[in-house]
């Protein structure tokens, strides 16, 4: 529970986290505040453009009330038109043409005040029909006469002639005002309609899209969650927001990284424990075959010399019986010398480093795994540097180095059928270090695979072939002893494993 709790514990990421690597995060909140600030401005512009189209409609209205006031004042100048051109046809032909001159003096008086005031306020071209009218008038009331009341009747229909352009160009006016009026109200209408259409599409889009990722990314950490718990190691979950969500992305594969890298330790502890006892009970079962094997070898040995001394003095003829008893001997002292390095191999050497004859300890180890089925047929050299200083090694770890090498090389060799399978271990000096090599003539390792081989549970044999951990262990044991360790492969050429060891000086590295 203590190392659970201490993963979880360190699993924690926080904002500060994106900061170093040069990442801001965009929280929930910052996130809403753009929205509603984008929003806003949305609004602002859908306002600015209501209102100038509110600005239109209130210009057209504002003259369209100015049309219909100058409608109604021309409305009334055409009424008192009328009267005084009925007045003046009533009064043209009177026997009383001082008594008409009067009437129709005050006619045109009222007459001439009423365009005036039009005059003054909207133009038209009057001021001549104006002044004509004063003439006529000044003319009258100095001598009323048949011939001036005619002059006055001509100027009066001239007048309702102009009167009727103008009245004409009020209601052209009129009718453009409100057909502008007509297309701004419909054009502000459609507006309308497209800015709420907008809107709902602009807010449910961004909304629907949001929610819709966030449910996405939500049950993707939930079911990346439910894998770890379930012993996923592989590929971390992308990370593809600067959010809260990103960092609990982050989390959930920094808590999935140090998962592996503890299985990865709790692995190897449990390698290196087993592999322990194999060695301790390889080493015991040798000690105790070695122990059998010895005595009646002994007893071989003796006999055998003992014949050797008494085949002094015996004929010729006897020689073929000597020679049988020298293969004896020679075959004798060689399964002597086997169990004699199956002993030396078997003893239980402590965890802690020493002083280690780097090729006597390859020379046992080979000897001793020669006799795994695995290598029959292989032919195993040994290319080894004499006069090797030694080096300052745990000789159980280098032991178990040299061992895994030799069987990962051992089974890269089954698919090679076509030539003589072969192994070489070289050991050799370059300046102040010792660099020990295990090379094969087989397959080699693709390249998109040689950048991978020292990961944890990484491996390209077979399912039940192998965990992924042999090459990861030989790295930590051999940095651990202070040293080195490379690959180089060519696909179809073979692979060759380097171990570089620095040499011992005074016990220490």
């Amino acid at each position: 529970m203590k190392s659970r709790d201490k993963v979880v514990t360190s699993s924690k990421i926080s904002a500060s986290d994106f900061a170093a690597d040069g990442v801001q995060p965009v929280g929930f909140a910052r996130k809403g505040w753009r929205i509603f600030g984008g929003m806003i401005v949305y609004l602002i512009l859908a306002t600015a453009l209501i209102a100038s189209e509110r600005h239109m409609l209130f210009e057209s209205m504002s003259e369209l009330e100015a049309i219909h006031g100058r409608e109604e004042r021309q409305l009334a100048v055409n009424y008192v038109l009328s009267h005084a051109i009925l007045t003046v046809n009533e009064n043209y032909l009177s026997e009383d043409i001082s008594t008409a001159g009067r009437l129709l003096t005050q006619e045109v008086d009222g007459l001439v005040s009423q365009l005036s005031r039009i005059e003054a306020r909207h133009g038209g071209d009057l001021g001549g029909f104006i002044n004509r009218l004063r003439k006529s008038n000044a003319e009258l009331q100095r001598a009323p006469s048949r011939g001036e009341i005619a002059l006055l009747r001509e100027t009066l229909h001239e007048l309702v002639l102009k009167l009727d352009q103008l009245t004409l160009s009020i209601r052209g006016r009129k009718a453009e005002i409100l057909e502008g009026y007509r297309t701004v109200f419909s054009r502000l209408t459609l507006e309308l309609f497209l800015l709420v259409a907008a809107g709902v599409v602009i807010v449910g889009g961004i909304g629907g899209l949001f929610f819709r990722r966030l449910a996405r990314d939500i049950g993707l950490i939930k079911a990346r969650a439910g894998e770890i718990v379930l012993g996923y190691r592989g590929e971390p979950l992308p990370v593809t927001r600067s959010d809260e969500l990103g960092v609990l992305m982050s989390a959930i594969n920094d808590m999935e990284a140090q998962l592996k890298s503890r299985d990865s330790q709790l692995e190897l502890g449990r390698q290196q424990h087993f592999h322990t006892e194999k060695m301790a009970a390889v080493g015991s079962l040798a000690a105790a075959v070695a122990h059998e094997i010895n005595n009646p070898l002994a007893a071989i040995v003796g006999l055998a010399e003992s014949l050797v001394d008494d085949r002094t003095g015996k004929d010729v003829q006897r020689r073929r019986a000597d020679h049988q008893i020298d293969l004896i001997l020679e075959q004798a002292r060689r399964v002597m010398a086997i169990t004699r390095q199956i002993g030396e191999f078997s003893l239980q050497r402590p965890l802690v480093p020493g002083f280690v004859d780097l090729n006597a300890l390859v020379r046992s180890t080979c000897t001793f795994i020669s006799f795994d089925k695995r290598f029959r047929g292989i032919r195993l050299d040994q290319e080894l540097a004499e006069g090797l200083p030694a080096v300052f090694v745990v000789s159980d770890h280098f032991v178990q180095v040299l061992m895994n090498l030799l069987i990962n090389a051992a089974d890269a060799l089954e698919s090679k059928p076509d030539e003589l399978p072969s192994i070489t271990v070289g050991s050799i000096r370059l300046g102040d270090r010792i660099v020990l090599s295990v090379g094969d003539n087989g397959p080699g390792i693709a390249t998109e695979n040689l950048a991978r081989v020292f990961d944890p549970h990484f491996t390209t044999k077979p399912p039940g072939r192998g965990s992924g951990l042999g090459l990861s262990l030989c790295r930590n044991l051999v940095e651990q002893d202070g040293g080195t360790i490379a690959i180089e492969s060519k696909v179809g050429r073979g692979t060759k494993v380097s171990i570089s060891l620095p040499i011992a000086s005074d016990g220490n590295t």
